[in-house]
């Protein structure tokens, strides 16, 4: 299967909404092809624009510039590979979460979507880093409830710790230790979490 094929796969699942969405389909595929094809230097307008079929014109009314369409294009593949789990604990959604997060870094966009985090922390695009962090957490939300309804976390647990320690080791072995993450490390990491916050652990 080709890398195109790995990306267009979810999209073509998805139920077709009118002609914006249909728009915004193509030109969020298009980001993430020329992400996974060529990095940060492919993803111009002039680019996405032929590669989605549309005119330049139709993405410069959207945004000003190139950075919130990359932006809204890794949300919306976030949102599709991250998409809420309901095993009946929190052990078994976080270990969902990590899994699909694995599997997106393991497939030919995680060099890329590390190139974008790195241009955001040099000042690229002011803004546009915490925007997706902000949409991350947000989507993250029902596991954390629902753990808390449970009674397997505190009410007031610090979710962004949290998430930044379970998810933090993933990129490191992926991404500093140049190795593929496997589900034995994911429950390496589970096992970890679940023994510093999971009540009565």
């Amino acid at each position: 299967m080709s890398e195109t094929d790995l990306i267009e796969a979810p999209l073509r699942q998805r139920r077709p909404g009118g002609r914006t969405a249909d728009v915004t389909r193509r030109i969020n595929q298009a980001v993430l092809e020329l992400l996974a094809e060529g990095g940060l230097d492919a993803c111009t307008f002039q680019n996405i624009a032929a590669r989605a079929g549309i005119e330049r014109s139709t993405l410069y009314r959207r945004n000003p510039d190139r950075w919130p369409t990359i932006i809204d294009a890794i949300i919306d593949f976030a949102e599709r590979e991250t998409a809420p789990h309901d095993t009946g604990s929190f052990r078994g959604d976080l270990r969902a979460t990590l899994l699909n997060l694995a599997k997106a870094l393991n497939g030919p966009l995680g060099p890329a979507l590390v190139s974008v985090a790195a241009a955001l922390q040099g000042g690229a695009a002011p803004g546009e880093g915490e925007r997706f962090w902000k949409s991350r957490m947000k989507r993250l939300d029902p596991m954390f409830d629902k753990a808390i309804d449970r009674g397997e976390l505190r009410f007031d647990i610090d979710r962004e710790e949290l998430f930044s320690m379970a998810a933090g080791p993933i990129y490191f072995r992926r991404f500093i230790a140049s190795r593929l993450v496997d589900d034995q490390w994911v429950e390496k990491i589970v096992d970890d979490i679940c023994r510093r916050y999971v009540l009565g652990s």
